[in-house]
This record gives C-alpha cells, structure tokens and sequence, in this order.
C-alpha cells in the first residue's frame, strides 16, 4: 500500500513569496514561517504562489496516486533557501486545516547539494539523494513509496526519476503548463547481479570506507563496467576511490535484488550434508577460545558451511561481519558485535567468488547479532 511521498525540493516557494504582493512579502521578510505557513494554508493549494512541490503535491493526491498520507519527506538542498524551504513546507503540511495534511512530515538536507560546488554536488549531493531515498525503501519497501520529482536542480530531477527506476519506484513529475502530474517513463539502467555478487567486497568497502587510495583497488579498475560506478580524485599527489553516485546507485539496487533472488541463487550452490556435529572445527588456544566455539557450532548447522579452518587475528576495528572472500570458497567472518573483534576462518560450498560472496551474505543474515 503506498502511502509515504519522497518529494525532492527547489526554491520555486521561496522565490514566489519574494516577489508576492505586499501583505504576503511583509510577512516572508520577517521570516516567521507559521505566520507564512497560515497565509499559504488561505490560498488554493494549486495557486503558483504556493510553489511546485505544493502543486504537484496536491495534484498526486487528488489523483489518489497514494493509497494513504502517512509520511511526507522533503529532501532539501544544502542552502539557506533549500532549508527554509523546507522549513516552510513542514509547517504547511504539519497544520491540522491543511486538508491534505500527512500523519508525519520529515525534512532531511542532502549535504553537498548546492549550485556553488559542482564537485560537492557531484560526490556528495546525489550520493546522498541516492542514500536517503535507499534508505527508506529499505525499510518500507519500494511497495510503499512514490517520489515526487517535481522540485529542485535539473541534474536531481533526472537522477531522482533513474533512481525511481532502479528500485522499483514510481516517479512523478509537474510540468510547469500542466494541470496533473505525469509518471515519468523508465530510463534503462543496467543491473548486472552477477558482476556485484563477483566484487561485493569492493563495493562493501568503498561503501564503508568512503574514500580509500586507489593502490589498493587497481586489480579491480581496469574493468570498463566499473567505469562509470566510480569517481576518482587527486589529494596531496595520492589518487582515491570512491562510489560515484551512479555506484551507490548500482550497490543500493543490487542489495534489493539480491534480498528477492536470495533463495533461488542459493538453490544453484551445492550443499554440505554433514551432520553439523561431525564437522571439523579448529579455533587457536588464544583469548576468546569459548565464545568463537559457541559461535563456530551455531555457524555450522548451515548446509553452506564445510568446516571450520582457524580463528583469525583480532579485528576490533572491523565495522561489517564479511572481512574477506575468496573463490576457493574461503569466508573470514568476524563478530563485528564483540568488543574484540573475534572471527573464524570458514571453508563453505562456494566454487567462485560470486558462490562465495552469495554464502557470506547468507551467513551474514542468518548468523550475525
């Protein structure tokens, strides 16, 4: 049932109220919002003055594009007038007269987007518009959401409706002379699950990490499919890595649709039919021996699991429980959870990378606390 709307947000409101008749621009110029939240609440809400995120709000609710209002999130860009608008808009559509008004309202800024740093906007504005949106669909799921794409830079528009595409979302958008909203057509973008699934460990890490040197990564960056999923930049004569926003993108999408095909990607990986009390467990005589036994038995009742080859090294500062893979079939899990940071050596069914990585994040959901 979808009843949360993702509205991307401009300055079409703000820039409005600047240049209203004088009753309402006397008010925009003390900067009460209430008091300008009431004045908008008088005018029909799909008067221009009220702006393009109010207008094709109220278009998509009388086109009972949402089953129901129940949260309303505007992403707000990195400036002083992206934040009062939102600000504004919050208040609007908080006001018990609003007839259109939504059970929660929510306003997050996308750091970095603003018009006054292209490189800013590029590597972390729609990086983050990619994330927020994620975000909720992960935990709502794409069912429950529809994106109003109305508002905001050109560049976020046409992102947002890429992003709608990819995980499964409707994305609507107000022409400017148009009276309705229109759903926008899909935009192709390519999902090639295998390719993740084979460099899940790049992908974990630079999601993590963030920015890392480049050095560690060149066995990866000569693949042309990696291209575009990566930006790269110069700092103190060091070359870094990280997602480009089409790569948090591809990441966040390959996660959904691996979460749907879980099951049937497992059911083409060999099993181990051991009994799971006869399989081989080898942990070193050192601190930590008995919670990594308890934890290594539990691990072993997967039919994916073969042994236990060794317990590894402290890794404390590890933030994920999947450290490494291997295409042997090789998995370093770590109890990211534990103060310390203990881990196993586990030998599971994999024959490849991508048999190994599907396993690791099996094992991940299933066995991680």
């Amino acid at each position: 049932m979808r009843n949360t709307l993702i509205c991307t947000v401009g300055t079409s409101l703000i820039n409005n109220l600047k240049y209203a008749d004088d009753s309402v621009k006397q008010v925009f110029d003390t900067e009460n919002w209430q008091q300008m939240a009431l004045l908008l609440l008088k005018q029909p809400n799909s008067a221009r003055l009220c702006g393009a995120e109010i207008n094709s709000i109220t278009s998509i609710c009388k086109q009972k594009l949402l089953a129901e209002r129940i949260r309303l999130i505007f992403l707000v860009s990195d400036t002083q007038d992206g934040k009062k608008t939102g600000d504004l808009l919050k208040l609007y559509y908080n006001n018990a007269s609003n007839p259109l008004r939504f059970e929660f309202v929510d306003v997050r800024v996308l750091s970095g987007l603003r018009d006054d740093n292209v490189k800013e906007f590029k590597q972390r504005g729609l990086k983050n518009l990619v994330r927020e949106i994620s975000t909720e669909v992960r935990k709502f799921s794409s069912e429950a959401i529809a994106i109003n794409a109305t508002g905001g830079y050109k560049a976020q528009i046409s992102f947002a409706g890429m992003i709608g595409q990819a995980l499964g979302i409707p994305v609507y958008y107000l022409f400017e002379k148009f009276s309705e909203v229109i759903e926008l057509p899909p935009q192709p973008v390519a999902l090639d699950l295998a390719f993740w699934l084979t460099n899940y460990s790049l992908f974990e890490e630079l999601e993590s990490g963030q920015t890392l040197e480049k050095s560690q990564f060149e066995v990866y960056l000569d693949n042309e499919y990696l291209q575009p999923l990566i930006d790269e930049e110069m700092i103190d004569n060091v070359a870094y890595v990280s997602l480009s926003a089409m790569g948090v993108l591809f990441n966040e999408r390959s996660r959904l649709q691996f979460a749907k095909q879980e099951t049937a990607i497992l059911s083409l990986i060999p099993k181990d039919e051991t009994d799971p009390n006869r399989k081989p467990i080898n942990i070193r005589d050192d601190h930590g021996q008995d919670i990594l036994l308890i934890f290594a038995k539990k691990i072993c009742r997967s039919a994916y699991v073969k042994k236990i080859i060794n317990s590894l090294p402290f890794n404390s500062a590890q933030p994920n429980s999947i450290r490494r893979t291997y295409p042997n079939g090789i998995v370093e899990f770590v109890l990211s959870w534990s103060d310390r940071g203990y881990g196993l050596c586990i030998q599971t069914t994999g024959r490849n990378l991508a048999e190994t990585n599907t396993i690791a994040l099996h094992l991940e959901k299933e066995f991680a606390e």
